[in-house]
């Protein structure tokens, strides 16, 4: 359940706190601090009058004006006189704990509100909530109106009212688009440009952005209406939290950030258009780059591109385009691993710190080292540069006060924090205080008579050039995503507006209706809408009882865009997949999942148990690729030779691989087999020195009894969740016929995903269970012994209902084709309930494959019978 809480407490708090209450109120907006980087992105406050030492102890003398025990991992905000910040919920009661966003009276430290929300359908444990900083949207006609964005680590994005703390709108990321939520909790920080906030993650989506994608995608900070999506290179080695930046490059609005797929690009912010990439790494970049004057600087600790070698800090022109990799750098440093701290740019010298916590001092234009200054054993946060001095604090525990001087930096203070408190968010300043964030604590830093006193800081994106070309680039329709429901009695429409830009990313205006056109791929019509001239509307009526994926495209001279729609039947559904097709809608599932024909599938196995292994392996590729074509050899990183002998667990992959004769005795016969079910339409083996298996692909599609096969031959996503409609979904029931194979002695887990909450069908430790968050059980799960065989059909049923206060979960396993039973398995209720939620699958097919089959989602309409002995 999302909830708000309304409070005001006193806290900790020290006594000077109130002293500088009305002081506040003289400095200007320019004072706020509204992104983790601040108002120039680049870590550096225009405050003055600030202490050259502090203590964390408290008391007189120590210049802490506040403490309050509410400890984060990331950096807070600061917006008219109000501290924001996100952090765990409940910390202290497992069975209520997720992520909160509290809003402190700047001044004094007291709680203004608080808005606790759950964490759900995640594997991000609770050490690591509160990952993402938030961000501030200020409203310059009305403080009252403005606006907080917070992103949680399991996709959960909420507009919040920055006076009030209430919901003014709220998305389920990975449910809606495919944001994926790992185990480690990597979560990139929103940004705010203009009237959009634009968030970004690795995305496993629908349709064409099936495969995995770091993609951004821009709302209307107004309403949550997505504007743009737009994404970097297919398969990305990692997930990533490298923070965007806004600023000019050669007058060109930009956002620069580091991507999962080892890039750093530069984005507009209005389109979503690359400008540029730079390919630098072989994972993905964490560290959040610094631009000055046209100039770029990024650093990383990952392995380096075309060396064995790890970590580097790079400088490059930021006014180039296209994919600059080849592009010579200004300068480089390789084996310098900035991969966390961001790098900073004061009185012409560069400061980065690595991630043992060692600042270096370089001169920006060469890179040649000034000086260097060991600061502790780990860095994860950024230093704050204020009123002369760096502030700054470790992962280890220590923090520090230091001063630029001619060979690097001296040491006016330094001290470690109590015991076990760290580090990982960092220090912000605001209108005369130095905030500092610890996993423990909030600090609140000044001197206790002093009056604020600030400079107005420069906009980073002042430097734009002036819009001085009228013609359209880009055509953009908004909304970008949709979905649409329909029944029997009647259709569902959506309204779209087309926007026009030039080349430089700049908005032009609202384009015509005479003078574009549309075109529909897929099911409905559009045309004026009724309501209002200037604005286009499809329509989908109620006819269409199947999932379709429509694009509708708006063309303006040479120049189009389009916008992508999910119609979705309401309930109930049914799917056997004897179409050999996954749902093109379902989101996250496509790409991990593949429909085989389950009878050829039986038939080649007991011909040759090769075979029927091979034809999954040589399906899921075809299916995958997409490619006519297939060559398995070992000549590139894929290894993808070495990868078909692990699939089929023969010990084979070095021998073979340059054993043409073994080879041939080992898959000639099953691959006869596959070309006689016209699976594959030829082989052909090229011989040694660089063995190869070219496959081609034959006509046969499943033609009989289809099953949606979850696949073992990704390399990444085998533990993967998906979705198949909208978030408002409740009381509903869905249903599965399912099936494990063992492999290596091992079963995989295979579950069912109804309003937030997932029944597993547990293979290693033969129970079914139900829960929300599987890395903190405490929170919610019941867990039943339930002893299940491999390559045994089973129906797995979970249905969830909200009852009163609390929702109550219910699941059901028993032999396919028996009789249902009368009492659930396991029956669980929890308190603090999720109360909506798209149905969808769960799976973890990293030991074995798993299969569907029979999926039904219905909505409830009978009285639930009790639950079996033993359950709870």
């Amino acid at each position: 359940m999302m909830r708000t809480i309304l409070t005001r407490c006193c806290g900790t708090l020290c006594a000077t706190a109130t002293l500088l209450t009305l002081a506040l109120d003289a400095v200007g907006a320019d004072a706020d601090w509204t992104y983790w980087r601040g108002p120039q992105m680049n870590g550096i406050s225009t405050e003055k009058n600030l202490p050259d030492e502090w203590d964390p102890a408290g008391g007189e003398g120590s210049n802490v004006l506040w403490k309050r025990d509410i400890g984060s991992r990331s950096t807070p905000v600061y917006m008219d006189g109000r501290l924001y910040m996100i952090c765990n919920n409940h910390p202290e009661e497992a069975e209520r704990e997720g992520e909160r966003v509290v809003c402190l009276d700047g001044a004094t430290g007291e709680t203004v509100w608080e808005y606790g929300f759950n964490v759900y359908l995640s594997d991000v444990p609770r050490e690591r909530i509160g990952w993402a900083s938030v961000v501030a949207a200020p409203d310059p006609a009305d403080p009252s109106k403005s606006r907080i964005f917070a992103l949680g680590v399991c996709g959960y994005f909420c507009c919040l009212n920055a006076h009030t703390g209430a919901v003014e709108w709220d998305k389920s990321l990975h449910e809606e688009y495919g944001f994926l939520s790992t185990y480690g909790g990597r979560t990139n920080f929103p940004i705010v440009h203009e009237n959009n906030v634009i968030v970004s993650a690795v995305v496993i989506g629908w349709g064409e952005q099936a495969k995995p994608t770091h993609r951004f995608l821009a709302l209307d900070q107004r309403n949550g209406e997505p504007v743009w999506y737009s994404g970097t290179r297919v398969f990305p080695e990692d997930t990533t939290y490298s923070a965007p930046v806004l600023c000019t490059l050669g007058g060109k609005a930009a956002i620069v950030f580091g991507s999962g797929d080892g890039a750093l690009h530069a984005m507009e912010p209005r389109t979503g258009r690359i400008i540029w990439s730079y390919y630098c790494s072989k994972h993905g970049l964490n560290c959040a780059p610094l631009v000055a004057n046209d100039t770029v600087y990024l650093g990383h600790s990952e392995e380096n591109l075309g060396s064995n070698t790890m970590g580097a800090m790079i400088c490059l022109d930021g006014t180039q385009s296209g994919d600059i990799s080849k592009n010579p750098p200004k300068w480089r440093i390789d084996e310098l691993g900035v991969g966390r701290s961001s790098p900073m740019l004061v009185d012409g010298r560069l400061y980065v710190i690595d991630d043992q916590a060692k600042m270096f001092i370089l001169n920006p234009e060469t890179g040649e080292q000034i000086g260097k200054q060991a600061l502790g054993t780990f860095m994860r946060s950024s230093p704050l540069y204020v009123d002369g001095k760096f502030y700054l604090g470790t992962a280890d525990g220590r923090y520090y006060v230091l001063k630029p001087s001619e060979k690097g930096v001296d040491i006016v203070k330094r001290g470690r924090l109590a015991r076990g408190e760290e580090c990982h968010g960092s220090a912000i300043a605001a209108r005369g205080r130095i905030y500092f964030p610890t996993t423990d604590a909030m600090y609140c830093i000044g001197k206790p008579d002093a009056q604020p006193e600030a400079e107005t800081p420069p906009n980073p994106l002042a430097g734009e050039a002036p819009k001085d070309d009228e013609t359209p680039a880009v055509v953009q329709i908004t909304p970008v995503e949709a979905l649409l429901m329909t029944d029997p009695t009647k259709g569902d429409a959506q309204s779209f507006d087309v926007r026009l830009y030039n080349d430089k990313g700049q908005f032009l205006r609202m384009a015509k209706p005479e003078e574009v056109e549309f075109t529909i791929d897929g099911p409905g019509t559009i045309a004026r809408n009724p309501d209002d001239a200037n604005r286009w509307r499809y329509a989908v009526g109620p006819e269409q009882s199947q999932q379709a994926a429509v694009i509708v495209t708006a063309k303006l001279g040479e120049v189009a865009g389009s916008a992508r729609i999910r119609v979705i039947p309401e309930l109930d559904w049914s799917y056997n997949f004897d179409d050999g097709v996954v749902p093109v809608t379902w989101v996250g599932i496509r790409y991990r999942h593949v429909v085989v024909d389950f009878d050829l599938y039986q038939k080649l196995t007991a011909a040759n148990p090769l075979a029927g292994q091979l034809y999954i392996f040589v399906l899921s590729n075809f299916v995958n690729t997409g490619a006519p074509k297939q060559v398995l050899d070992n000549s590139t990183t894929q290894q993808r030779w070495t990868g078909m002998m692990d699939y089929l667990q023969r010990d084979l992959a070095d021998t073979a691989r340059n054993n043409l004769e073994q080879a041939q005795t080992l898959l000639n016969e099953s691959l006869e087999l596959l070309k006689t079910e016209g699976v594959i339409a030829s082989y052909e083996w090229t011989p040694a020195p660089a063995l190869q298996l070219t496959l081609a692909k034959g006509p046969r599609k499943v033609d009989g009894n289809g099953v949606l096969c979850k696949i073992t031959t990704i390399p990444k996503g085998m533990r993967s969740q998906g979705w198949m409609g909208p978030i408002h979904f409740r009381n509903y029931t869905i249903q599965a016929d399912v099936m494990g194979f063992r492999k290596n002695g091992k079963l995989p887990d295979i579950g069912l995903i109804a309003q937030r909450y997932t029944v597993d069908l547990m293979g290693a430790s033969q129970q079914v269970q139900l829960r929300s968050w599987v890395t903190q059980l405490e929170r919610f799960s019941v867990n039943q012994p339930l002893t299940w065989e491999p390559e045994t059909w089973y129906t797995l049923k979970l249905q969830a209902s909200v009852e009163g206060d609390k929702a109550v979960l219910r699941t059901k396993v028993w032999p396919k084709g028996e009789a249902e039973p009368a009492e659930w398995t396991a029956v669980g209720e929890d308190h603090l309930p999720n109360v909506m939620g798209s149905p969808g699958l769960f799976g973890n097919s990293k030991d074995s494959e798993l299969f569907y089959d029979n999926l039904t989602v219905k909505r409830n309409e009978t009285a639930a019978a009790p639950a079996a002995a033993g359950a709870q």
